[in-house]
């Protein structure tokens, strides 16, 4: 599913049962030694697709342990991002030059709460949401937004250090097409490598919702 998210050269791997429980580095089994055990099993999961991903670019043996503000430490002139939700994990590489970023997210696709839709979604948002076309079958407006959302989210910190707050950023949805667009709107906010808007790709499934973001150089 994540592969439809991103174009080459991003290399995406999607977790085997397998990876759940498979063998970490000892780098990075310290970076987990207290964790409980879900956290372990998403936390190996997610390591082990990340390795796939990296050996595919010709990368091996190299442990990706857990760096400043908890985000991965990709090897020299890789970069990549890493999600699970529900059982399911998938991580997406790429090797740093024609791609600056990379953002992947997934959700459960069940729909946002009144009150959570409220704090993520703007009002243009949730207005647009009530005027997407039927019959694409695609889930709640709000899960898709809060999706985008979080995709942008994971390219724009690593390369900026900036937070961001959900009203931060404006999503427009185009699920007939699989997309969406992502724009920064609050002025204050640093562009991310000079860009301040971005398209994005988006998929899902009965139970999932995924989102990703590819920022490109020029």
């Amino acid at each position: 599913m994540i592969s439809t998210l991103f174009a080459d050269p991003v290399v995406t791997v999607t977790a085997t049962e397998a990876m759940w429980s498979g063998e970490l580095y000892p780098e990075e089994a310290a970076c987990i030694r207290r964790a409980l055990v879900k956290r372990r099993r998403e936390f190996t999961a997610g390591r082990l697709c990340a390795r796939e991903a990296l050996a595919k670019l010709g990368v091996r043996g190299f442990p990706i342990v857990v760096g400043k503000a908890r985000l991965p430490v990709w090897p020299s002139g890789m970069l990549g991002s890493i999600s699970h939700c529900d059982g399911y994990c998938g991580a997406a590489v790429a090797p740093r030059g024609e791609v600056l970023g990379i953002g992947l997210d997934v959700e459960r696709a069940e729909p946002l709460e009144p009150a959570l839709l409220e704090r993520i979604c703007s009002d243009i948002e949730r207005e647009r949401g009530t005027r997407l076309p039927a019959g694409v079958g695609a889930p709640d407006p709000g899960k898709l937004a809060f999706c985008a959302k979080e995709s942008f989210y994971k390219c724009y910190f690593p390369l900026t250090g900036a937070f961001l707050g959900f009203k931060d950023v404006e999503v427009e949805l185009d699920p007939g097409r699989s997309r969406f667009r992502a724009r920064l709107c609050r002025s204050d906010a640093p562009s991310v490598c000079g860009v301040r808007e971005v398209e994005g790709r988006l998929a899902w499934s009965q139970r999932l919702v995924f989102a990703g973001v590819t920022l490109r150089g020029g």
